[in-house]
């Protein structure tokens, strides 16, 4: 086309007056116009139209377009269509006069140009006019000024749309589904029937499945809960691939691919076998960990063209959000022991903002090899993020041998840690199997490791170094193990360095991935729903038909401090069940010693003041909060049938919440 030419002073004005039209737009629609405006004014163009390619239809899509009457073909926007092809290639603005390629009926001559059109995509801007010869040189420099200047607002006000649109989307469901706190449960099944309730409810259908992947196997594994809709057979509780070189179905090849799959005319999609009646739309989301597909997200429609990219793009996002959760609740069925007086299962709680970055160099640390040494204050749950991290490595199938440095006596633990033979020391009759040659192949957690003896501390640094252990008491060669290292402390190692108590070579082979686990008072806003969640799991363990706790006896524990973090709220949780009198834990229920600690600092729920005005205070606010607490209990939470029910107005309603300190969401 030419080098550009310098622009005319009407051009620079006019282009001066759209750009500070174009930044006054609040949406992507009115930019367009400006485009069109500026194109027909500049240009002295009849006709336009933005349109962006759709690869699931083949074709494009119109975005805006001017009034003018199209061309009357039925091919007119299919991407197989020559003229529509070259457009797609486009890398600057390119003018056409072939009639073959105009979009609006009386065209003689058409202008093309690649722009943005929404968050991470491209379009097309066409532009038509009558006369052949208008679009001269000086027309598409121009041109060229106005694209360049315009294209970085519309990528801003497509990137704050999407934005926007996703969180009204995520609002709204989760308003009418289920919080955030619902979903960190422990039972896989559960989780997997709450999240396949979003995707439905965000993709407007009432077909849905979740297949998690068996990774042993490569089976895919159905969940009661999980599967929504009217099926086409009995779906078994696992699906296998086909055999003799046959496709295995669309949720197989997301699986393999680890990419979603959208098809909106299933009957011509050869990839498509049928799980629900009546089927024409179907989209397919992977669940996605460490790079790797851990289970598939299905929703399915009788209609055509039923999903959108936008949905796909939304479901991707959900797919992201509860990949941490549905871990927590694969490792806590990994854990747990159904048999009687088993074990309870490893479970991670907490939704907060510092759980979130642990768990995010959890997963970034679990698929290495590399040593890990957890930091924290006692009770932070050192060891729940140990097994975690073993769970998603790649020695998960391997043993996880746990070792508490400070439980054992130090002449023991070496023999504990490394093995000894017969008669090595005073009453060693056998020979003994360290714990890091039980770990060979796997993992060892050495829990409380600034207890470990400065002796002690040279013979792990040289496991550490060259992987080598050497039986107390043995004279034959030092063996090679295989072992991942985790290590743990809530001891100050820099302070325990820096007066000879700790061995730098080792602190530093230990910090390979340091991990800092947040302490329970740094994130109280996910204390209700931890709370909630123990007295669900407590109930069932004591059998006891508790199911809340008042909100006054909430108020005393958010109060507190937890110098013995999740773990103290954990046996504060269990103590209250049992002692509770009703189906609510109240503050008498709590253990006397807590309500004597908060009393102390000044958060006694029983008052000391005698004076008319703070008695009448106290118990005013005792009796809005109680009031609060049932009617919320009442209306499982929902904000305006509260509102209206009380007589208060949802603003005020929301005001009375806030200084109370409640979350509507705990009761839902």
């Amino acid at each position: 086309m030419g080098q550009d030419q310098p622009l005319l002073e009407s051009d620079l004005r006019l282009l001066y007056d759209l750009l500070r039209d174009a930044t006054r737009r609040s949406d992507l629609k009115g930019l367009f116009h400006v485009l069109f405006r500026g194109g027909r004014e500049g240009l002295a163009a009849r006709e336009g139209l933005i349109a962006r390619h759709n690869p699931v239809t083949s074709s494009l899509e119109i975005k805006v377009k001017t009034p003018g009457r199209l061309q009357e073909r039925e091919d007119l926007l299919l991407d197989d269509r020559p003229p529509v092809a070259a457009l797609l290639t486009l890398a600057e603005p390119l003018v056409r006069r072939e009639p073959e390629g105009f979009f609006f009926a009386g065209s003689g001559v058409q202008v093309a140009a690649p722009i943005p059109v929404d968050a991470g995509a491209s379009g097309i801007l066409v532009l038509e006019a009558e006369d052949p010869e208008v679009f001269r040189p000086e027309r598409l420099a121009f041109l060229r000024a106005l694209l360049d200047q315009t294209s970085n607002v519309i990528r801003t006000r497509s990137s704050v749309e999407s934005s926007r649109r996703e969180a009204a989307a995520w609002w709204e469901v989760g308003r009418r589904m289920v919080s955030p706190a619902d979903l960190d449960v422990s039972e896989l099944s559960t989780l997997l029937g709450q999240v396949l309730q979003l995707a439905m409810a965000r993709t407007k259908t009432t077909n849905g499945i979740i297949l998690m992947a068996d990774e042993k196997s490569g089976e895919l594994v159905t969940y009661t809960q999980a599967v929504m809709g009217d099926l086409m057979y009995q779906v078994p509780d696992k699906i296998r691939r086909r055999q003799r070189a046959r496709a295995s179905g669309i949720v197989f090849q997301v699986l393999d691919s680890n990419k979603p799959y959208l098809s909106s005319n299933i009957e011509t999609d050869p990839n498509y076998i049928p799980l629900f009646k009546g089927i024409k739309s179907h989209l397919s989301v992977p669940i996605s960990f460490q790079d790797r597909c851990i289970g598939v997200i299905v929703v399915e429609s009788p209609e055509p063209n039923a999903f959108t990219l936008e949905d796909q793009k939304v479901l991707e996002e959900l797919s992201k959000n509860i990949v941490t959760l549905v871990r927590r609740a694969q490792l806590y069925e990994a854990t747990r022991d159904d048999s009687p007086g088993g074990g309870r299962g490893i479970l991670i709680r907490g939704l907060s903002p510092e759980w979130k970055e642990v768990e995010h160099r959890v997963e970034r640390a679990a698929s290495t090899n590399a040593t890990v040494i957890l930091r924290g204050e006692s009770g932070t749950g050192k060891e729940l993020v140990a097994h975690a991290i073993h769970f998603n490595s790649k020695r998960r199938e391997r043993k996880l041998v746990v070792v508490n440095s400070a439980a054992i006596p130090d002449q023991l633990l070496e023999s504990t840690l490394f093995g000894h033979v017969r008669g090595a020391f005073t009453g060693a009759s056998y020979d003994r199997v360290g714990e890091f040659e039980k770990a060979d192949g796997g993992t060892i957690f050495l829990d409380e490791i600034g207890e470990l003896s400065l002796p002690l501390q040279a013979k792990l640094l040289r496991v550490l170094q060259a992987g080598e252990i050497q039986k107390v008491g043995s004279n034959e060669d030092a063996k090679h193990v295989d072992v991942r290292v985790i290590a743990a402390t809530s001891r100050d190692l820099e302070a325990m360095m820096k007066a000879g108590q700790f061995r730098e070579d080792l602190y530093y082979r230990l910090h390979v991935v340091p991990i800092w686990l947040p302490a329970l008072r740094l994130f109280k806003k996910s204390l209700p729903g931890m709370v909630k969640s123990f007295i669900e799991e407590a109930a069932r363990e004591f059998d006891r038909q508790v199911t809340g706790i008042t909100a006054e006896a909430m108020e005393l524990l958010l109060r507190h401090d937890y110098p013995g973090n999740v773990r103290e709220l954990r046996n504060i949780v269990e103590q209250a069940i049992i002692m509770a009198r009703g189906e609510l834990i109240g503050v008498e229920d709590l253990p006397a010693q807590l309500v004597a600690a908060v009393s102390s600092g000044g958060a006694s729920p029983v008052s000391t003041n005698r004076d008319f005005k703070s008695r009448k205070k106290e118990t005013l606010d005792r009796f809005e909060r109680e009031y609060l607490h049932d009617l919320l209990s009442e209306v499982r939470g929902n904000i305006s049938r509260a509102s209206e029910i009380s007589g208060i107005n949802r603003v005020n309603f929301y005001k009375l919440l806030r200084r109370h300190e409640i979350e509507s969401a705990t009761y839902r």
